[in-house]
């Protein structure tokens, strides 16, 4: 049976350690490739007990899989915050946001790109990221429109993901604030004017991260 979720009511102690092999995960898979990594290894790392480990987590894929959901729930979250702090949210501050974040957790997001090992994990962000989309596209994609919302949330949601591993690559210049200009300018405005090509209505708006009720 699965483990039991993360839950805010969680035993500090019990907190603490997770947070222990979460953080253990990250520093040994920047050291090297994730198929060579052992649990012993994380709770080595962390100074836990091996049977430590199966008490919190069935395997290391589970591990894995909620350090990744962690960072891409944070970012979500940041990006949803910041945005409604504003009443008019600029497409490229929006941008700048995210590339802020990916700054403040690059050892996290470099997992997604270090090893193929996690190809399955990276399928599943980019899934979750053009979920985001799929409401803010939906007003672009018309009855008559040859680009549907879920080809356009997902080609934005993987272009991003592209985008930010090029970013990380090249040791994360140029900084966020220019990095917002050329999301904006290369997958929004793009994608937009890609769809008001190929399609008989006009765009009323730029599909962006912000979550409206």
């Amino acid at each position: 049976m699965p483990k039991k979720s993360v839950s805010t009511k969680m035993d500090p102690r019990v907190r603490r350690t997770r947070r222990l092999l979460r953080d253990a995960l990250v520093s040994l898979i920047l050291e090297k490739d994730y198929s060579s990594i052992s649990i012993k290894e994380i709770t080595g790392r962390a100074e836990v007990a091996y049977i430590t480990f199966f008490r919190h987590f069935e395997s290391l894929d589970q591990l894995l899989t909620e350090v990744l959901d962690e960072g891409l729930a944070e970012l979500l979250g940041h990006i949803e915050t910041l945005a409604k702090q504003s009443e008019n949210p600029a497409i490229e501050t929006e941008g700048r946001l995210i590339f802020e974040y990916i700054e403040q957790k690059s050892d996290l997001f470099r997992i997604l790109f270090k090893s193929q090992s996690v190809t399955r994990v990276r399928k599943k962000v980019v899934r979750n990221i053009a979920v985001i989309f799929q409401k803010s596209c939906a007003p672009l994609a018309g009855s008559n429109s040859q680009v549907t919302v879920n080809i356009m949330s997902n080609h934005i949601a993987a272009s991003l993901f592209s985008l930010i591993e090029w970013w990380l690559e090249n040791n994360m210049t140029p900084p966020p604030a220019e990095m917002g200009k050329i999301y904006k300018s290369l997958i929004i405005d793009s994608t937009m004017g890609a769809v008001g090509s190929l399609s008989l209505i006009r765009p009323v708006s730029p599909p962006h991260l912000r979550l409206r009720t």
